[in-house]
Formats: structure tokens, C-alpha cells, sequence
């Protein structure tokens, strides 16, 4: 497994590090049992870096984390992140609750990486008004918390005023060959963490799996250069080459796809010029379609009129992506697009910044075109 080690971190990490949201589900549940399946081959294969979050699976990630990885294995054999969401503090919970819940829901006494989760302009200002820096810190002196970072989703303006708030040992990015140069400014954002000396751990590598699966013209290009590689592996690749990449996260679902990433990861090779060069020709491709830029976080999913948000514009993107429009109709049903009251609700706590209210607009306008 290629490794990666920096002095802010102080410990060596794999390269490929295993992202626990989508563990693999049965019955609206997380099976327990093809987890351990998946986790034992992530440790079989020299993955040594995992990360969930307190919100992820209303707290049955970190509960899977437990017993499928801190149960079974020594703790000296992984590094464990674990996040803290700020924005439940004003629904009546406290830092310190959050954190010990987290800690026992885990089973571990520690996290070697403790995150601010899901940083944006709104989001910082909890931070602020509830002291949340000097919080974290503290966690760090105390020894519960043995690295502070932060996950972050905004632009690079609110990301320098985060980044001078404290002495940060590592930065969560969303970087992917496409958002690189287009809206989100993936490059700005992980110039500014590299100027500073902070290493960066990488999110959405694939963008939620947008670019697994891209446009049938986007793979034969790829396919062109490399008719053995999945376009998967090319996104993977391109996080992998930054020097200042310390994890690649990776939300692994199946065997499959582990196994395919260990064999990446295990004779990882660095992008050339001419790849490089292709994967902007690539981003090319995909701008010139109106996706919806939507990774399929789900953190729009407490809709008050149970609009399925995230699996609308999932169901939307796919049948751009693979010409089949005409299908729209079909995969949207009992979605509730329908019920939308235009709360913008959601809309805050996208991390996109999706304007929701009109894509979800577009969506039943094109659904009513097909009939």
C-alpha cells in the first residue's frame, strides 16, 4: 500500500483510506456482516485510515465502526476520524456531549483526527459564537484528540479567514478532477491549505461516484488512452498525484470495489503530463452537460414535505450522463418532487450550493415535456 507520512499528522497513513458513510446496507440498515467483510480486506490490504461522523447514518456508522473494526483489531493498527457537527448545537447539544458520544459510540478513548464537519459560511459562525476552535484545541492538549482539522465545503474567501483561526494539523477537501478548475475552485482551496504546510486528506475523490460512471464520451476518451482502466481509477489517480495528499478517501460499498482500489493504491502510479492533459479534456466534455452538481451527501435529506432531494437529482444526472431522458418520468416516481413548498430548507445545508428549489423546478419540467 502506497504510504504517506507529514509532521503535522506525526503518523504514517496508507494512501487510500476508507470513507465509512456508505457502508453496504440491507433492509434500510447497515449490514453488519458484509462490513466485516469490507473492513477485513481494507486491513488485509494495508488501509490503516478510516473515517465516519456522528451524523453519518443517524450514528449507525460509528456503532459499524465499533464492531467491525475497534472490536476486532488492535487500536495501534488504524488512525480513526470522527467529526463534530456544529449545527446541532443550537437544537440544545453541547461540544463536549457530541464528542463523548462519539467516543462511545466508537468504543475508542481517542481520535487521531477530530473534525469541524462540513465548515461553510454558516456553519463557521457557530463555530465562532460557540468557541468551538479553542473547544477542539483544548481536546488535542488534553490528549482525546490527537490531530484538529476540519472538513469544508465554501469558498476560498471563508476558507483563509478559517485557516488563520488556528494552528491546523490537517484540512478535508472535496477534490476531484472536475472541480478542480470549475466552481467549486478546488485548486484555490488546496493552494491555500499547501502554502500554509497543512496537509490535506481528500474527499469525493469521484464526486459521490459521478465519475465512476461519467458520460459515455468521457469513458471512450479515457478508454482511448487506457482501455484497462476504469474510469474510476483515473479519478482516484489524479487526487493521489497532489504531493500535499496525505489520505484519498474512498467510500467503498462493495468487495468490488475495494479490491479494484487496493490494486490501484498498491502500485499506485503518479498522473503523467499527457494524462493530466486528458483528464482536462475530459472536464471539458463534462461541462458541456448540464448536470446537476450534487454528490450525494444527503445532508438535504430532513425535508419537511419528504421530498427525496439527493435521489432526484441522482436519477436526473444519470439520464443526462447516459442519454436516457426518456426514463426521467419512471425513476422519479415516489420521489415527491411534486410536494416541494420552496422552504429552502435544504438549501442551507447543501454543501454544493445548489440552487434546489430550481433544479427540482427543471426536473418536473422535463418530466412533463416526456408525456
Amino acid at each position: 500500500m502506497e504510504k504517506r507520512i507529514f509532521d503535522k499528522l506525526g503518523f504514517e497513513t496508507s494512501l487510500l483510506g476508507l470513507g465509512c458513510m456508505r457502508f453496504p446496507q440491507k433492509d434500510g440498515k447497515i449490514d453488519l456482516a458484509e462490513t466485516e467483510k469490507l473492513v477485513d480486506a481494507c486491513i488485509a490490504g494495508g488501509i490503516n485510515y478510516f473515517d465516519t461522523a456522528y451524523v453519518y447514518g443517524d450514528g449507525d456508522s460509528e456503532n459499524a465502526v465499533r464492531r467491525t473494526l475497534v472490536e476486532r483489531y488492535p487500536r495501534e493498527r488504524f488512525y480513526l476520524a470522527n467529526k463534530l457537527p456544529m449545527w446541532l448545537l443550537p437544537e440544545g447539544h453541547t461540544p463536549q456531549e457530541l464528542l463523548e458520544t462519539s467516543l462511545r459510540r466508537t468504543g475508542v478513548s481517542y481520535f487521531d483526527n477530530y473534525l469541524l464537519h462540513n465548515l461553510n459560511q454558516e456553519n463557521w459562525d457557530i463555530c465562532k459564537k460557540e468557541r468551538l476552535v479553542d473547544f477542539i484545541f483544548a481536546k488535542k492538549t488534553a490528549g482525546i484528540v490527537r490531530n484538529a482539522g476540519f472538513s469544508f465545503h465554501d469558498t476560498p474567501e471563508v476558507l483563509n479567514e478559517i485557516l488563520h483561526a488556528g494552528d491546523w494539523d490537517f484540512v478535508q477537501l472535496q477534490i476531484n478532477y472536475y472541480d478542480w478548475e470549475t466552481a467549486q475552485r478546488a485548486r484555490g482551496q488546496y493552494e491555500m491549505v499547501t502554502e500554509r504546510g497543512i496537509p490535506c486528506i481528500i474527499m469525493e475523490p469521484v464526486r459521490g461516484g459521478a465519475l465512476a460512471s461519467p458520460h459515455p464520451d468521457v469513458v471512450s476518451l479515457l478508454r482511448s488512452a487506457d482501455p484497462e482502466a476504469s474510469p474510476a481509477s483515473w479519478a482516484l489517480r489524479f487526487a493521489g498525484s497532489l504531493p500535499n495528499t496525505a489520505v484519498v478517501l474512498s467510500g467503498m460499498s462493495t468487495m468490488e470495489q475495494v479490491e479494484e482500489n487496493l490494486r490501484l493504491f498498491n502500485h499506485f502510479q503518479l498522473l503523467s503530463g499527457e494524462e493530466q492533459e486528458l483528464l482536462r479534456q475530459a472536464v471539458a466534455v463534462l461541462e458541456g452537460l448540464a448536470l446537476i452538481p450534487c454528490t450525494g451527501c444527503n445532508y438535504c435529506k430532513d425535508c419537511p414535505e419528504d421530498v427525496r432531494i439527493s435521489s432526484a437529482f441522482d436519477a436526473y444526472n444519470t439520464c443526462l450522463r447516459f442519454d436516457q431522458m426518456a426514463e426521467l418520468q419512471t425513476r422519479i416516481q415516489e420521489l415527491h418532487i411534486s410536494n416541494c413548498i420552496e422552504c429552502g430548507k435544504c438549501e442551507g445545508h447543501c454543501p454544493q450550493h445548489i440552487a434546489i428549489r430550481s433544479e427540482l423546478k427543471k426536473i418536473l419540467a422535463c418530466t412533463e415535456a416526456l408525456v
